[in-house]
Formats: structure tokens, C-alpha cells, sequence
């Protein structure tokens, strides 16, 4: 039995994981009896409660609904991130160096010795003191909260109620808004809340499950591996549309790489395709729906295959085949494709976002299957718990448990929170906070989780704004944020593991995280924080909550009330509104709407329809489903009786007319189009996965992907650093280019987690303006135009252990974490890189030491020995050096002999080789040299991909345990099966 059940901290899915304590042994025993497929991950940490010798593992939660075991990477090394370097204990004022109120310009960190640990009760009276004096002298929208999708729903809760409840304040926003609040304004818009109307079960299901602006297999991997097992057993087709040749795309059955941004007009014609169809639902657009034929004329742009082709830069016959998946009908038995269109951040983080998503929600209401198993739109969830955020109300443009700003929900809210001060309309959103901030008119604000500096457009801006404010708070896990260093107060808190409450995935299922380990020095948790804040500024009756259970009953009471007041609203959690402590504590995963029994007979009467109408579900994953208690009842789809949220219980089409975009009319020699997202083995800004080695090796320098033609056309070979600047701002980013074929020419993708906390030239969104959706005031991240040009340097080359040269000469320094240690990957514009005596630079000026240089094979080795051992290794050249970071990050603390002379040798000539498997550390040269020999001794005729990628999973373990490198294997196994045959072809 694990000793925990709690919930992951990462993507958007919600996979349960188990946590189990044990000796040392103990889990070497159980884990020699874990099948291969499923990973069990170890960790030493020992509590201070606990004897020292206990262990804790971790695994994947097999009851739990969303990943029934399966787990991702990142999922399976959450107790690797607990350990975070730096760990914020204590509350720390930092004390900045210029007045306040005032654009610090020379102030660009704090530093160590102007800051100074203080008590919680310090902290607190600092918080409600500024905060009451601004308010008193600016007014109430002069400050500003700004929180996260990482805090968990109880957080959130009370946070709004103090902002929007108490102080008046409407500027309280959520770093959702840079990924979700597109998709939450088109459900808004079409069905009256913002509600997702399927589940997870819906993509196995399916007959073709259609994936936009999503690669899948990298962001939400568990469910990918859904998607896939489904197609291998009942033949789902997978169709995926995006610009980039994405890792999901390569699974594709039809991949439409369409131009960046066009994926509006394509869905326009297929609502025009649809609309001429028989797969045309007319009784249910005139009994369920309003504004068709408006929708239809909004679309006469995109009302020909041709028309859409010139649009999309699609091929007429690609887009016919595309729309044939949703429009074919059996000629004999009427029987048609039950379709799951879903979408991510490709289509979130775009100007058109809201119009796009609100394209394709206008399909399947033209379909008439909202709601309908196997079928409908789907938002795939980026973070743990944004859903949980807008429940209760996250967002600047919403009020708690799905409100809006009308008198009679105002009116309730106050009488529910018996408060006066419930603000009257919206509030900033994300960009306008930071902006205000710059100018003056925000003077306050409170961040919590999230690191704005680096993951908002326009760092420079952001930058200015942290400077200007007169008080930055700042809530988190550590202080080596990029953010953080610009915060006068920064508050301990409890981060993944420490802290207790609820979080809502995408398919609306709520589950617990649990506290296993205890609290790291003095961190609380945020609803903790909060509540003591608020009651330091008087109000001492909304906010006396002993622990997350009665937060959260309060909530449920909330939406009860709620739904009470307006009956078409799906968002309650009525049915939990009066459990236990103890039945909190033990809660199981459930999805809302949770209703009392007594409430919820037809809802009941329409599940078991809906339940009538599934078939068989494909695989016995899908069969397990978490019983609830039979004192309420949650549902898995909505819509299904064609009733919508909206006063009059329709549906709306969205008209979505192709306008003009604004685009940018400067020019500029050697631009491109720059995309950005996620890669495959970090998160956000890698606060919480940069320090794990596994994570770390796969992805390890700021990379810029183009299209060879593009590099050709530029003068720039694979491998050259580039400058990219941002057309209007001075900011720039160093990148290394990487050759890639998935990249449409004339574009460009970069990774989005780069940040000064891992590389001295910060991320790709300083690069990127603020310009924002007109609806649901999302940045438009995807589709900047910037410009690239070649960044010369004289020399290159990797550190280990203590710096031998002066970072600070350094034009490019990336740090990367590895086994045992840190290494540093760097860039330099003059030769002479060891220009400073390193005693002074390390402090060791009365210890004797020696450092060593010579030459060896074109490579400039210096090494730096202190009583005769390595202590720090540099390996430099005029081209990037690549070595095994790993196995020369071994050879520091040895004497310098001819053995270890040999083995630095062979590294080098070895030189190194991109990882593919981060799960069991396997290159792509160990692929390959095992699939070489596989060929050697079969025959490249005896064999297929398929063999030979289970060849080299059996033997390597590469792919056997989160599938998120498969494609990568299965393309070097059919190119090495292609040259094979090339060369038996060219001998015979």
C-alpha cells in the first residue's frame, strides 16, 4: 500500500503518482520486480521526523483515471526536483540600492549582502503595511497580484477573495493568461462558460482524433500514449496540424503543415465543408444552437478547396482528404467518423487564438456532437492546476466559481463573502499589469509561482516594470529566479511534496496533492500566507481558515449557491460541500460537475444513456474508473442533451471572418518567422527541472531549429552561434543553429525555458512583442518576425568543475547540469580566456596551485590542480566541443597521469553524441551501433522498423519506459534501414 497517493506537478493531464517509504533495501526488492515498462523512481530523503535510514520511491498511481500508472520523465523524477538548489527557507527583505518609487536603472540584481533573513511576523506586517498604505494614498487599483497555474486551487481561492473581495482590487491575473485565456473566452463565447465538454476517454473512442497547435507526445505524453495505444487496437486515425514537423507529427497518418497562423482559414472551410454535407446536423443547430448562418457567412473566404489551399499553403488534395474525415458518410449504413479535435498552445498563443478556437467549436456544433462520446472540441491544459485557477476565478475577466461581473452575480458574491468591496468589473490582465507597472500606475504587487521576467513577451518592459514598482512581492520555492532578483520581499513557499490541496486536470477531474515530506525551514503554504496578510490588514472574518479542507468546502458551498442562482451553469462542487475533514483527506479523483444525489436524478438518467451509446472501450486501461461515493455523483461529458450554459440554453456560433491582421511594417535584412515551445524534457522556466541532470542532458543549450535552405540563404552553417533581435527592442539572444528539414523555410523554432538562471543571454520572449488577442488578451507568442544574423567567435568550449577562465569575458555561457556536478558550455571573442589570475578569482591565493595547458588534437586542454588533483578542466577550440560531459565531469579529483591522460583522450576522440533516451541515458551512437549490428547480422531484408526498434528497446531500454523518444528511434532505425538498402542496391 503506498503511504501517499497525490498528484503530479507538471503538465496538464493530472497522473496520479504513489509515494512509497522504505528502507533501502526494501526498494531494491520491489523495485527488481517491477515490470520493465513501468518505471519506479528512487530517492534518499530522509525526514526530519523519520528515521534516518527511510527512504521514499515514487511510481505511477494505477487508480487514478488520468494515467492509470503510466507516467512521463518529468513525472517520474518529481522527487529529483524536490531538491532544489537554493531553497528559499526563510522570508528575506532585499534592500534595494536607489529610492523607490523611481526606475532603479542601476539595479539590475540584488545583491547578497544588501539582504537579510527576517521573521514571518515581519513579513506580514511588511506585506499589509505597504499594501494599506498604497491603497490609502493611490486607491485600491493600485496594486496588483499575479499568480499561477502551479498554485493549487485552495491558493488561488482565497487570493481572489482577498483581491477582488475585500480590497477591491480587480488586478488579480494568472500566468494562464499566456497559455489558456483564449480557450477559456471560446468556450465562454460558444457555450456560455467556460466548460471542456469531454474527457479523456473521448480520444480513445474516437475514429480520428485531430491534433492542432499540439505536439502531444512531448507536452502531455501519458495521454499521447492513450492516443496511440487506441490506434493500435481499433485503427484510430491521427491527424496533426502544425507548421513544424513536430515528434507528434511523426506518428501522423496525415500531417498538415500548414503556413504559421492559417489554421483559422482551414477550419473556416471545414465548417464550410460540413455546412454542404451530410454530416450537416440541422435539428440540432435549430434546436440547440444560434447564429449559424452568420458563422457560415463569416466564412465565404475559405468556401472553395482551392481557396483554403492558397490560405494554408495545403495541398487541395490534403485538405480534401482532411475534410473527408469529418464530412464521409456511409453511403448503405448511416454511420459516420466520431471525431476529437483538440488543440494547444499552437492555437492559444496566437492573435487569432480565441476566433481559431472558437473555428473549430463551430464544426462540431454544426456536427451536432458536443458531448458525445468519441467526439467534440478539446483543450489540452498546459499546467497542473489553470483549470482549478479558473474555477475560482484566477483570471483579471472573471469572478470566483465561473461568474462574470453582472449585478446579480456581484450581488451574490458579496453576500456570500459578506464584503462590500467585490469589485464591479475587470481587472489588468497579464501584459497590462506589467505595463502599468512600468509607468507608474501599479505601485504594488504580489507575484506568486511564476517567473514573469521570463516566460512574459517583452522582458524589457517586465524589466522595467519590476524596477518602477514601489514594492514587489514575491512568493516561491527559490531565490535564483530571474524574477526573484527583483523582488523586495520574497516569502518561503511550500512547493510540490510539502504543500497540501486540490488541483482540476483537463478533463475536469479534481484530485488531491498531498503533503508526504515535511516543510523545508520555515516555507508555509501560499493560502497560509495570504489569509495571515489579510488579516493583517482587518479583515479578520473572511479569512480564519485553520487548513486547505474548509478553504475548499467554502468553495463548494460557493458554487452551490451558484448553480442555485443560475441553473444552467455546468461549474459546482455541490456534492462536496459538506464532507469531512477526513473524507477531504481521502478524497478520490473526481470529475465535475459533482451535484448532490438528491439533485442529480436526470443528469444520472442521461449518463447512463450516454454510457449505452460507447461501445466497447478498447482496452482495459480505459475500464478502470475510481468509484465515488454514492452521496454525490460527478459526470465525464456535458452537452449531451444539446442544453448549453447560456440564459437561453443555446449554443453560440462565433462568426470568425478572416480579417487583416496588423503585422509589423518594419523590415529587416535576414528575418524569419520565430515560433517557440516546449521541449521534450523541461518545464516553464526549469526553476524546477534545470538541476536534474536526466532532464538536463537531451536539451542542453539554447538552440535555434531552421530549414537548411534557410541557413543556406543566410550564410550560416549548422552548429554557428546566431544573434536574433527582436524587431522592435534592442534585446537579443545567442542560439546555436540546428539543421532541421521540419522546419518550414523562412521560419525558425527555439525552445521556450532558456532563462539567465541557465544562460547569460536569457530566453527567446525578450525577443517578443506584447501585441495581444483582441478577445482574450493572450500574447501572441507563435508567429514574431525577428532577425538572425551570424554571431563570430574566436573561441569555444565546455568547463568543469572550478572555472579555469574568466566567465565574465565569456559573450555566450550556458550552465548544464549533469551527473555530480555543473558543467558550462561557452563562447568567447578573444583567445587569452584564462586573462585573470584564478587565485584571486577562486580564493585560494595561499594555497599552491598549478594550471596546465596544452594541445591535442586541435583541442586546447587547460586544467587547474590543487595538491596535484584535478579541480577544475577546460576544453576549448574554435568549433563547438562536443565530449561526453558526463565521463569528463569523472575524471576531476584524479591525478593528472598517463591513465588519465588516456581516458581524456578517448573522450575527446569519442567526442559526443545527442542523448535520445533521457529515461535510461541511451545516445543516439548507442542506437545506432545496436541497430548496425541488428542489420549486420539479420540482413537489412529480414527486417523492419518495427523489429528493429523492439530490437534496440529490449537491449538499450530506449523508449521502454515514458515512449516520449520512440519516434526518435523509429527514425534512425528506417534511415538506417534506408541506407542499407541504398548500399545493396549501389553494390549490386
Amino acid at each position: 500500500m503506498p503511504s501517499c497517493r497525490t498528484t503530479c506537478a507538471y503538465c496538464g493531464v493530472g497522473c496520479g503518482i504513489e509515494i512509497h517509504r522504505g528502507t533501502s533495501d526494501e526498494i531494491m526488492q520491489k523495485a527488481s520486480i517491477v515490470k520493465a515498462d513501468k518505471l519506479i523512481q528512487k530517492a534518499s530523503l530522509p525526514q526530519a521526523n523519520e528515521s534516518n535510514h527511510k527512504h521514499i520511491e515514487l511510481c505511477g498511481d494505477v487508480t487514478h483515471p488520468a494515467n492509470v500508472g503510466e507516467l512521463c520523465l518529468k513525472g517520474m523524477s518529481l522527487l529529483e526536483g524536490v531538491k532544489v538548489p537554493n531553497k528559499l527557507l526563510y522570508p528575506r527583505l532585499n534592500q534595494r540600492l536607489s529610492s523607490r518609487g523611481h526606475d532603479k536603472a542601476n539595479t539590475e540584481t540584488v545583491q547578497a549582502n544588501a539582504s537579510k533573513t527576517i521573521g514571518w511576523d515581519e513579513a506580514i506586517d511588511k506585506v499589509a503595511s505597504k499594501f494599506n498604505s498604497i491603497i490609502a494614498e493611490h486607491g485600491s487599483n493600485s496594486v496588483a497580484f499575479y499568480l499561477s497555474g502551479q498554485l493549487l486551487t485552495e491558493d488561488y481561492y482565497v487570493a481572489n477573495k482577498l483581491a477582488k473581495g475585500f480590497l477591491g482590487c480587480a488586478n488579480i491575473d494568472t500566468n494562464s493568461r499566456l497559455c489558456m485565456s483564449s480557450a477559456v473566452t471560446a468556450h465562454t463565447r460558444a457555450f456560455g462558460e467556460d466548460v471542456v465538454p469531454g474527457c479523456y476517454q473521448d480520444f480513445e473512442l474516437a475514429d480520428v482524433v485531430v491534433l492542432v497547435g499540439a505536439n502531444t507526445a512531448w507536452t502531455h505524453p501519458v495521454l499521447f500514449k492513450r492516443i496511440l495505444a487506441a490506434r493500435e487496437q481499433k485503427g484510430t486515425k491521427l491527424v496533426v496540424v502544425d507548421p513544424r514537423k513536430t515528434a507528434t507529427a511523426s506518428y501522423a497518418d496525415l500531417h498538415l503543415q500548414l503556413l504559421p497562423g492559417s489554421d483559422l482559414a482551414l477550419f473556416n472551410g471545414l465548417l464550410s465543408a460540413i455546412s454542404h454535407s451530410k454530416r450537416q446536423n440541422l435539428d440540432y443547430i435549430q434546436s440547440s444552437t444560434r447564429g449559424f448562418l452568420e458563422a457560415i457567412y463569416a466564412v465565404s473566404a475559405c468556401d472553395s478547396l482551392e481557396k483554403v489551399a492558397v490560405k494554408t499553403g495545403l495541398s487541395v488534395e490534403d485538405i480534401s482528404n482532411f475534410y473527408q474525415l469529418y464530412t464521409a458518410t456511409d453511403p448503405i449504413v448511416p454511420v459516420t467518423n466520431k471525431v476529437v479535435t483538440a488543440s494547444g498552445q499552437g492555437v492559444n498563443q496566437s492573435l487569432i487564438g480565441t476566433d481559431t478556437s472558437n473555428a473549430i467549436i463551430n464544426c462540431h456544433l454544426a456536427m451536432g456532437d458536443i458531448g458525445q462520446p468519441g467526439c467534440g472540441p478539446f483543450s489540452l491544459t498546459g499546467q497542473p492546476n489553470a483549470m482549478g485557477g479558473r474555477e475560482v476565478g484566477g483570471m483579471a475577466t472573471q469572478l470566483a466559481a465561473h461568474m462574470g461581473f453582472t449585478l446579480q452575480e456581484r450581488s451574490l458574491l458579496s453576500e456570500f463573502w459578506q464584503s462590500e468591496s467585490v469589485v464591479k468589473s475587470k481587472g489588468l490582465t497579464a501584459t497590462e499589469i506589467f505595463s502599468q507597472m512600468a509607468s507608474g500606475e501599479i505601485k504594488a504587487i504580489w507575484i506568486m509561482g511564476t517567473n514573469p521576467l521570463v516566460s512574459m513577451p517583452d522582458r524589457a518592459l517586465v524589466k522595467r516594470g519590476l524596477k518602477r514598482c514601489e514594492f514587489v512581492v514575491m512568493s516561491d520555492i527559490t531565490a535564483d529566479t530571474d524574477t526573484a532578483k527583483y523582488a523586495d520581499l520574497l516569502l518561503p513557499a511550500q512547493g510540490w511534496s510539502e504543500k497540501s490541496g486540490t488541483v482540476t486536470n483537463s478533463e475536469r477531474t479534481i484530485s488531491r496533492q498531498r503533503r508526504f515530506v515535511t516543510p523545508q525551514g520555515e516555507s508555509k503554504a501560499d493560502w497560509w500566507a495570504i489569509c495571515e496578510v489579510a488579516k493583517a490588514l482587518g479583515f479578520k472574518q473572511g479569512f480564519n481558515f485553520s487548513n486547505s479542507h474548509q478553504i475548499f468546502t467554502e468553495h463548494a458551498m460557493l458554487t452551490d449557491k451558484v448553480v442555485s442562482h443560475f441553473p444552467n451553469q455546468q461549474y459546482t462542487l455541490a456534492g462536496l460541500s459538506n464532507i469531512s475533514e477526513q473524507e477531504y483527506d481521502e478524497l478520490e479523483p473526481i470529475q465535475w460537475p459533482i451535484a448532490k444525489r438528491c439533485e442529480q436524478f436526470n443528469s444520472l438518467q442521461t449518463k447512463a444513456l450516454v454510457k449505452d451509446k460507447a461501445e466497447d472501450l478498447p482496452n482495459n486501461l480505459l475500464e478502470q474508473k475510481t468509484l465515488q461515493s454514492s452521496q454525490y455523483l460527478s459526470q465525464e461529458r456535458l452537452y449531451q442533451d444539446g442544453r448549453f450554459s447560456t440564459t437561453n440554453g443555446l449554443a453560440n456560433f462565433i462568426a470568425t471572418p478572416l480579417l487583416a491582421q496588423e503585422v509589423d511594417k518594419k523590415s529587416a535584412p535576414n528575418g524569419i518567422w520565430l515560433n517557440s515551445g516546449r521541449s521534450r524534457d523541461q518545464w516553464h522556466t526549469m526553476t524546477r527541472t534545470g538541476h536534474i541532470a536526466s532532464l538536463s542532458a537531451s536539451d542542453y543549450q539554447p538552440t535555434v531549429l531552421l530549414n537548411p535552405f534557410t541557413l543556406e540563404q543566410l550564410q550560416i552553417a549548422s552548429g554557428d552561434l546566431v544573434k536574433l533581435t527582436g524587431l522592435n527592442s534592442n534585446e537579443n539572444m545567442l542560439a546555436r543553429t540546428v539543421a532541421d528539414e521540419a522546419i518550414l523555410p523562412g521560419s525558425a523554432f527555439c525552445s521556450m525555458h532558456w532563462s539567465t538562471q541557465f544562460s547569460n543571454s536569457a530566453g527567446v520572449n525578450q525577443l517578443l512583442e506584447s501585441h495581444v488577442d483582441p478577445w482574450s488578451l493572450q500574447p501572441g507568442f507563435k508567429h514574431q518576425r525577428v532577425q538572425i544574423e551570424a554571431y563570430p567567435v574566436v573561441v569555444q568550449g565546455i568547463i568543469w568543475g572550478t572555472s579555469v577562465v574568466d566567465v565574465r569575458q565569456h559573450i555566450w555561457c550556458v550552465k548544464q547540469t549533469i551527473n555530480d556536478g555543473v558543467c558550462h558550455h561557452f563562447a568567447a571573442a578573444k583567445a587569452e580566456l584564462v586573462s585573470k589570475a584564478f587565485s584571486d578569482v577562486v580564493g585560494f591565493s595561499n594555497i599552491p596551485a598549478q594550471t596546465l595547458e596544452w594541445q591535442f588534437s586541435g583541442y586546447t586542454i587547460t586544467c587547474f590542480l590543487k595538491q596535484g588533483s584535478v579541480i577544475g578542466l577546460c576544453i576549448s577550440d574554435s568549433r563547438e566541443v562536443k565530449v561526453d560531459v558526463n565521463a569528463v565531469q569523472a575524471l576531476l579529483n584524479q591525478c593528472v597521469d598517463n591513465d588519465w591522460l588516456r581516458k581524456l583522450y578517448r573522450l575527446i576522440r569519442a567526442g559526443g553524441s545527442p542523448l535520445i533516451c533521457a529515461c535510461n541515458g541511451v545516445t543516439e551512437a548507442a542506437i545506432s551501433a545496436n541497430m548496425l549490428e541488428t542489420i549486420q547480422s539479420l540482413g537489412s531484408e529480414q527486417l523492419g522498423v518495427t523489429q528493429l526498434v523492439n530490437d534496440a528497446k529490449q537491449a538499450l531500454g530506449c523508449s521502454a519506459a515514458c515512449g516520449s523518444c520512440l519516434n526518435q528511434v523509429t527514425e534512425l532505425a528506417r534511415a538506417l534501414l534506408t541506407a542499407e538498402d541504398l548500399a545493396t542496391q549501389e553494390v549490386a
